[in-house]
């Protein structure tokens, strides 16, 4: 009995560390596509802040975060 439950403990062991191991080797890279013009994503943003769906300091936050993207292609 005792020997059944730690094969049961090391297999469970082993499909985590292999199921972890993947994702470390998984060294893709991460590409950002736009599929809104700025001005559009800005214009959504204005709309959020003015239905208080966002506040001042995330609206501006964001328009930021945009514009940096904007300005690194």
């Amino acid at each position: 009995m005792n020997k059944d439950r730690i094969k049961i403990i090391l297999a469970g062991g082993l499909m985590v560390c292999g199921l972890s191991g993947c994702a470390l080797f998984n060294k893709g890279s991460v590409q950002y596509t736009r599929t809104t013009t700025v001005g559009q994503e800005i214009m959504d943003l204005q709309q959020a802040r003015d239905q208080n769906a966002i506040t001042e300091e995330e609206y501006n936050d964001a328009k930021k975060e945009i514009l940096k993207l904007v300005n690194e292609d």
